[in-house]
Order: structure tokens, then sequence, then C-alpha cells
């Protein structure tokens, strides 16, 4: 069993591994905590998948022990070794992003469109290249990636060091699921933003608690600590080379990472390897199941909500917003304590995007569990709109439910952005892993008022402290315990 006490404070993010999608995703939007990174570089028309890609007929003798280790640690084994590419930094950076003259015109369209809309939604500010920022996160971001359109492994670098080690063993296990699985639903025409998000989230919790495992099993105690300094070179190198990306995308791009650890750390405490396997198969069909892992055990689907779009209203995207959406777009303006309560009452959502004579506007509509929830919700809504440029957003009702409408201000304008985002999903993580940790002793109810008492005990400067100091004090420890007494944790 992983204890949330092991698992807890998780790497800063980004996380130095990518899994690159295969084919264009669809509009950046925002079901964006999902592909939002990995989206625009992957923008240049790609081959569709087949079955004629190349493989080699023996591993590379730098990553053969490294296969071997995680088909042990999957329990699974590979149909057949994969190509893996050790770039040069020029080369690699080649590889992970997309060139502005390969793109198309609606593709540029496109990308103005959703840099407006990231305006609109106050979590960006003035003019915003959003391919760049997003090439800067994936190239900046990243150490290799898993490709499944052509499934190579591409490594940024040519030297096998203890921290590529681990890299490659994230990788490694990408390609034994896409083996294994079928990556290629990620891509799905069938499934919408927020399943996708869902799916994306196990596939990365999957290889992240492979990658610890390795580091814990394999390293010697030198080797670790080799691993620490390398890694935290690369998160200083990320951090500098992102510094002026808005800290919304870097969220997005670590929400798979961040919420997917904890949700695999369920299962595996659950049911072992069969457990992950099974969610690999059949994934969670929502955001929330990743944002609250309690709704995942208490089976909760999610409501349909009307946005009374207009038939005339010229929209680009709409579908799910996803509760991790949601909580960013409100932590960056309001109390993140505030966004995280309001966006756990998370029933079902819509939104949309559309131009409104030339201007991106985004439509969203929250439904809650009770109406309690409802209620909650839109007295957050309220205090984010009051945090944006006046005049900016409308608070509505949609189908009975609280919802906004908001459009870009324009790129003149200057939004002051607080980057509470860049640092907020730190706080439905800790949520999971005391999900997590109460789900081996007790039902869904049961492990959220654990995963409660104990953050309520918390602050947010606590919960956020990089140096994860509160998690190993005298006070966490008695609010562990005295959240497990108080919820009658110990039996189902």
């Amino acid at each position: 069993m992983v204890d949330v006490l092991d698992a807890f404070p998780p790497p800063p993010p980004p996380p130095p591994a990518d899994l690159r999608p295969a084919r264009p995703v669809r509009a950046l939007a925002l079901g964006i905590a999902l592909l939002v990174a990995a989206g625009a570089i992957a923008l240049v028309v790609r081959s569709s998948r087949g079955d004629g890609f190349a493989h080699p007929d023996e591993w590379d003798p730098r990553v053969a022990e490294l296969a071997a280790f995680v088909e042990e640690a999957r329990g699974l084994e590979f149909d057949h070794p994969v190509f893996v590419d050790f770039l040069s930094p020029d080369a690699y950076r080649e590889e992970a992003t997309a060139e502005e003259a390969d793109l198309t015109d609606d593709e540029r369209a496109s990308l103005a469109h959703d840099a407006g809309v990231l305006r609109a939604l106050g979590v960006a500010s003035g003019p915003l290249d959003l391919l760049e920022a997003l090439n800067t996160v994936t190239d900046g971001g990243t150490l290799a990636f898993y490709d499944p359109d052509d499934r190579r492994v591409r490594v940024r670098g040519t030297e096998v060091t203890v921290g590529l080690q681990v890299t490659l063993v994230h990788e490694l296990t990408h390609a034994l699921q896409d083996q294994a699985f079928g990556l290629d639903r990620l891509d799905d025409e069938d499934l919408d933003s927020s399943g996708a998000a869902a799916f994306r989230a196990v596939v990365e919790g999957d290889a992240l608690r492979v990658e610890d495992e390795y580091v814990e099993r394999v390293l010697d105690p030198d080797e670790q600590a080799t691993y620490e300094k390398e890694l935290t070179a690369e998160i200083e190198a990320s951090e500098e080379a992102t510094g002026e990306v808005p800290p919304f995308l870097g969220a997005s791009f670590s929400a798979p990472y961040l919420l997917g650890r904890p949700f695999v750390t369920m299962l595996v405490n659950e049911g072992g390897n069969a457990a992950v396997d099974d969610a690999l198969r059949d994934p969670p069909t929502t955001e929330e199941h990743l944002f609250d892992p309690a709704s995942y055990l208490a089976e909760e689907g999610a409501e349909a909500v009307d946005l009374d779009l207009a038939d005339d209203l010229d929209v680009r995207d709409e579908g799910p917003f996803g509760a991790p959406a949601w909580f960013l777009v409100l932590a960056e303006r309001i109390d993140p304590l505030v966004a995280f309560e309001a966006t756990l009452g998370w029933a079902g959502d819509a939104y949309a995007t559309f131009d409104r004579d030339g201007t991106a506007c985004v439509r969203g509509a929250f439904a809650g569990d009770r109406p309690s929830d409802d209620d909650e919700m839109r007295a957050a809504l309220d205090a984010w709109a009051q945090a944006m440029p006046p005049g900016v957003v409308a608070l509505v009702e949609l189908d009975g439910h609280p919802g906004f409408e908001t459009c870009d201000p324009g790129a003149d304008t200057t939004i002051e952005l607080t980057g509470r985002s860049g640092d907020a999903l730190t706080l439905p993580s800790l949520w999971g892993y005391l999900v997590a940790d109460a789900a081996t002793v007790a039902d869904a109810t049961a492990a959220r008022c654990y995963a409660a008492g104990v953050i309520d005990e918390l602050t947010y400067e606590e919960v956020v402290d990089p140096s994860g100091a509160v998690f190993t004090s005298d006070r966490f420890q008695q609010a562990l315990g005295a959240a497990y007494t108080a919820c009658r944790l110990g039996g189902r």
C-alpha cells in the first residue's frame, strides 16, 4: 500500500516527461486541463495511426534493462521492442514543437481565438502568442515523449544519466500501455474532452508510479541523491524557460500528473496492477473522478446542462468544462479554498466558446450535486466576476443552474494575474491522496469526510509550501488521527 504520508507532496510541476497525442487535438477551449500543452504542438497534421509502423527486433542496449523493469513492475509483457531516439536539444525541439509556417489559416485563427478565451476567463493578460507559449512549455518542460502515432520514444539528450533512466522508465511505461490497452483511444471521436482528460490522467498516473517504484527499488542511495540533484536542476531550468508563460497553462499541462498520481495510488491500494489495468480498459468517465476520487468510488456520473445557445451564434467549440478547469479559473482570482469547496460540489457542466462581433466569448454553466452546491458556486462566481475587469463578466442562470458569460477584454487590457493557478492543483492532489488513504477502509462518504477533516486543519499556504513542512509536523499527524476517528474509519 502507498500511504499518503509517503506519497505527498508530489514533485513540482511540470514533470520531465510527456505523452504526445496521436493527432491534432480539438480546439484548445477548456477541456484544457488535458491536452493544452501537448495540443498545439500537434496542430501540424500527422499521418493517421496504422499497423505499418517500424519497430526493432531487439531493445537498444541502453534501455533493455529499463524495459525489463517496466514489464516486471506492471505485470505485463511488451509485444515487441520500440525505437528510442536519443536526440540533441535542437533535434528534440524540432520534433516536440510546431512551426508557425506549418499551420493552416484555420489553425492560426483557432489559436488567436483561444488566446482571447484565456483572457476572457482572466487567466491570461495582454498580447499572447499561444503557439509560442505552448511550444515553450512543451520544449522547456519535458525531457522525453512517447508518440502513439508512430510508437517511438524521443528523448532530449544523448547521455543516459540517472535522471534520464527514470524518464525512460516513464516513457517505456507509455509504450507498454499502448501495446496492452491502445492509447489511440485518447483520440476517440466519441470521447468528450472530460472523458479523454480522465483517461489521460490514469495513463500518466500509472507511468508516474512505475517511475517512482524504479527510484525506490532500483536506485541505490547514491544514485537517488544524484537523481534528486538532476531533478531539481531540471525543474529549475523548466521554471526559468517557462517563466513568461501564463501560470494557468503550466497548471493545465500538469493536471494529468498531479491528479492522476493519487487516483492511481487509490487503485493500487485497492487492487494492485489489476485495478489499474481495469481502469485503463474502462477509464473514468469525467474529470471529477480525478479531481475527487471519491466520486469514482461512488460511481457518480455527469448531469447534462443546457446552455441555451442561440441558433445563429457562431459557436467555435462546446462540451464539458471539467472540474479542474472550474477550479483553476476561479483560483486564479479568488481564495483557492473557496474555489475548491465550490468545485467539489460538481455534478455536471457545459461550456461553449463563440465569436460575438469578432470577439472571443465563453459561456459556462455549473450543476451542483445539491441546491446548496449551486448556491456555493453562485457565490464563488460572484466573487470571481468582481475580481475581473469591470463589465467583462455577466452572471446568468442557465437551465436552472449558475452560469456566466465572459468576453475577451482585448490584448490592450491589462488583467493582473495572481499566479495562484500555477500551484493551486496541489490542493486537489492532496485531497486525492487523502481519499486514497481512506478508501482502503472506508466508503466514498467516509473518505470525503476524512479528506475534508484533514484539509480543514491546514491553511492554503501550508498546502502549497514547496518544502512540504506541514506534512512532517505533529499537527498534521494529529489532524489525520482526529479525522480518522471523527469519520469512523476502519470498516465498510
